[in-house]
């Protein structure tokens, strides 16, 4: 989920620092990283399908925040599906990256001014270090203003 633009990384929610998901450094083309490490291995020795999903999705989060956050406002944001398909298998380290759909890039912010809620696409590939692709998802996103406090 993502809410409003208050300093909240995708990074910082439990699940996220369980896993290790951390922040790209400063400068990255990239948003997220994920080590892999003995917990993540699966019986393949490779990284877990599940540990995969959720570093896509955390940058899915992360890209909707970095892109819309300040021009959003306090909006309640979850992911109401997905497509996502596994490339290769991850042996290594995983960094994530994430962008908008061109509709998304082009009017979520007016459509959400207009109507008080929007969808959103986010593309988010995941690579190793050496570049290999190894996921390629879509997240399709629900978006609806936080309503004022009732007085």
């Amino acid at each position: 989920m993502w809410a409003k633009s208050d300093g909240v990384k995708a990074s910082d929610l439990a699940l996220a620092r369980l896993l290790g998901i951390v922040p790209a450094p400063a400068g990255a083309a990239h948003l997220l990283e994920l080590s892999f490490t003995e917990p993540l291995r699966n019986h393949l020795g490779t990284m877990h399908a599940a540990a995969q999903f959720a570093l896509a999705e955390a940058a899915s989060a992360e890209c909707l925040q970095r892109h819309f956050g300040a021009a959003a406002g306090e909006v309640f944001a979850v992911v109401r599906g997905v497509e996502m398909k596994y490339r290769k298998p991850a042996t290594g380290d995983l960094l994530a990256c994430g962008a908008p759909d061109d509709r998304t890039r082009d009017h979520l912010v007016a459509e959400l001014n207009a109507r008080g809620r929007c969808s959103a696409v986010i593309l988010v590939d995941l690579k190793d270090r050496a570049g290999t692709l190894t996921l390629h998802a879509k997240f399709d996103w629900f978006i609806s203003r936080v309503p004022p406090p009732s007085v």
